[in-house]
């Protein structure tokens, strides 16, 4: 009787897995967590570009669905004239501020940096994360806006995670865009998603996947398959630096190295013992000055 009972009893857990993770899936897949500066004081040291000495402006734009997003442009003011611009683009539940690191490094070679909370991230309003099928055509409004305040540079666009597959996405449908940074970078919604499942839950099921995307799309109106940098690369005709940590355990090494083989002039660069989250550091100068020699790159 206590084996039935016990069988029962898993049976029962077995199948409230699946029943859980479709009711609670789409809402933890479309609202991200929001860090709060108390994270990045922890983990940096600041929160705010005053904090570490740069020369700011905060403003926002206006998504052509009615959100305002907020944005720190950034430039050093020993130079007189910027080179260019860098729109820096963060990963998923991350900020603006994750970006102060890299700003502080490019301003000094003239560049202008904007640092953008994507929608349903940071200071950004937005009731949904959509990974690049909203989120692509906000960056284009960025973009707009760049290039009214400084017309005729070049516009990088450097992301990380979340950021790169958005970074590839809006470099397909915006030509002013004139090469691309992607640092960890996946390959389309459903692989990165299927990661994530086998990451919290333990299992890798599609089919479950998909009824959890399905119902997604449903609420926040928007087609995951869509959300797919490696269909948009081959859109893509500018120099494209895909960034990888060797020790990456969040982005399969395969992605980035399949976007390096679709895309038409891309560079793969490995970052030895990093991670997924500090590739700049674990980089250091040597990875800053590629970063350098790919900005000044005709």
């Amino acid at each position: 009787m206590i084996y039935f009972l016990i069988s029962v009893v898993v049976i029962m857990l077995v199948s409230l897995v699946p029943i859980s993770v479709i009711l609670v899936g789409p809402k933890m897949l479309l609202m991200p967590a929001r860090r709060k500066p108390e994270y990045y004081i922890e983990k940096f040291g600041f929160s705010h570009p005053s904090q570490i000495g740069l020369r700011y402006e905060s403003d926002t734009i206006l998504t052509s669905d009615g959100y305002r997003l907020s944005y720190w442009m950034i430039d050093d003011p020993k130079c007189e004239k910027a080179k260019g611009a860098v729109i820096y683009l963060h990963g998923i539940t991350d900020s603006k501020v994750s970006g102060l690191n890299y700003a502080r490094q490019l301003a000094g070679l003239c560049q202008r940096i904007y640092l953008i909370d994507m929608r349903r991230h940071g200071e950004s309003e937005g009731e949904y994360c959509t990974y690049g099928y909203y989120e692509r055509h906000d960056v284009v409004r960025l973009i707009d806006k760049v290039s009214s305040e400084i017309p005729d540079v070049p516009i990088t666009l450097l992301g990380t995670s979340m950021g790169a597959a958005i970074s590839i996405q809006v470099a397909a449908i915006d030509k002013r865009v004139s090469r691309v940074i992607a640092v960890a970078p996946f390959c389309d919604l459903f692989s990165i998603a299927l990661d994530h499942e086998f990451r919290h839950i333990g299992i890798r099921n599609k089919l479950l996947l998909r009824f959890v995307l399905h119902r997604a799309e449903k609420i926040a109106h928007f087609n995951a398959a869509e959300v797919s940098p490696a269909k948009d690369i081959k859109k893509v005709h500018v120099p494209i630096l895909i960034v990888h940590g060797e020790k990456d355990k969040t982005v399969k090494r395969q992605y980035p190295q399949r976007l390096a083989e679709l895309g038409e002039q891309t560079e793969l660069l490995t970052i030895e013992g990093a991670g997924h989250v500090d590739v700049l550091e674990k980089g250091g100068k040597a990875y800053l000055g590629k970063i350098s020699d790919f900005l000044a790159s005709s």
